[in-house]
């Protein structure tokens, strides 16, 4: 597989789990840290026989990057609360 395709895929994970930190902010504590397991747990994973190639592993490797970035840059984003004035 050319190695601009794995660069740009994963470029566009972080880019995606930025963006959605950026837009949508830091959720719940207990889904960053479920999405920190969730990664680690994909990533450590063996892969099945049916699943093993370079696609395969650029594609484990997006969902992995999505999550863990996603999961662990919550504490580097401010809630903003937005007040209703009356």
């Amino acid at each position: 597989m050319n190695t601009w395709v794995v660069a740009v895929a994963y470029l566009v994970s972080v880019a995606l789990a930025c963006g959605l930190l950026y837009w949508f902010g830091a959720r719940a504590w207990y889904w960053h840290v479920l999405s920190v397991v969730a990664a680690l747990a994909i990533g450590l994973a063996p892969v099945p026989e049916p699943f093993r190639g370079p696609s395969a592993d650029v594609a484990i490797g997006f969902v992995f990057l999505l999550l863990l970035i996603w999961g662990a840059g919550a504490p580097f984003v401010h809630r903003t609360h937005h007040e209703r004035h009356a």
